[in-house]
């Protein structure tokens, strides 16, 4: 572990400002620390046009594996075809996801992680509709020294006042005790718990054993979520624990499933949502 650790420090490189972007397709907005702050969506307002279908909200989740396996784009395109909110971990900005935003003109929001041979990795989320806000959250990998990294964004809902929260996480995976991986959750909570609307929170949580999936509950637990249930089972496992997941709140969920792929070492995760009556 020590030699790979020391391989990905001197080969990589992780930002220390701007990893934080923000885009239409090809179009650049912004490019900032983008660092979630205390009382994140006081000033936030709902422009008043458009928004979210409150009857059909569609997300598509997936850690895509760093885009190292054949086939990954071709997925992407296929799965995600009909969603509203495309939440990414491990994606790489490389020419193929590049080319996949600007092609369907997506609006969308990267928090890096780091850069490897001038690719950078890290969370992306994508959508439809033009997020109010969206921030950054991102927290050291103890053993191997690179960070992983969180986006929260806030949508507006057609014809409705509430807001949709939709945070999607990629979890520490590599360390010898929980202390990291608590104070990855507790950062994510004091942001998420100053929102009161509906919310998705979704991604890669890696909670592969007891003491994660504990505290993963006591996130869940006190921001009133609802785990997605899924009666057959295509999820990837890590010592016999499912570690894709999807909670919910203020919303009702239609229909879902989890596609069984073979280009990311993840299978990926599709939800129909409507607004809770």
């Amino acid at each position: 572990m020590a030699i790979v650790t020391i391989f990905l420090n001197a080969c990589s490189r992780t930002p220390l400002a701007e990893q934080f972007v923000a885009a239409k397709g090809d179009l650049m907005l912004s490019m900032t620390e983008g660092t979630c702050r205390a009382k994140a969506f006081e000033f936030v307002s709902d422009p008043g046009t458009g928004g979210l279908n409150p009857q059909s909200i569609g997300i598509f989740d997936w850690n895509t594996y760093k885009g190292q396996v054949s086939g990954w784009q071709d997925d992407l395109i296929t799965l995600s075809s009909q969603s509203d909110l495309i939440v990414l971990q491990e994606a790489s900005r490389n020419e193929q996801m590049e080319e996949f935003l600007s092609l369907n003109r997506l609006y969308w929001s990267y928090n890096s992680a780091f850069k490897y041979k001038g690719v950078e990795t890290g969370v992306l989320t994508a959508s439809k509709q033009k997020p109010l806000y969206s921030c950054g959250l991102r927290q050291d990998e103890p053993v191997i020294g690179l960070p992983k990294t969180a986006i929260v964004s806030l949508y507006g809902i057609d014809g409705v006042s509430e807001k949709l929260l939709v945070a999607n996480v990629h979890a520490i995976n590599i360390t010898l005790g929980t202390i990291a991986y608590k104070k990855q959750f507790s950062a994510l909570q004091n942001i998420l718990q100053e929102h009161s609307g509906p919310m998705l929170v979704v991604g890669d949580f890696n909670n592969w054993n007891e003491k994660r999936t504990a505290i993963v509950n006591l996130l869940v637990d006190k921001l009133g979520l609802i785990l997605l249930p899924f009666e057959r089972e295509n999820r990837t496992l890590m010592w016999g624990s499912a570690v894709d997941h999807v909670f919910y709140r203020g919303l009702e969920p239609v229909e879902h499933v989890s596609h069984k792929v073979t280009s990311s070492d993840h299978n990926p995760i599709e939800v129909r949502f409507r607004l809770a009556q």
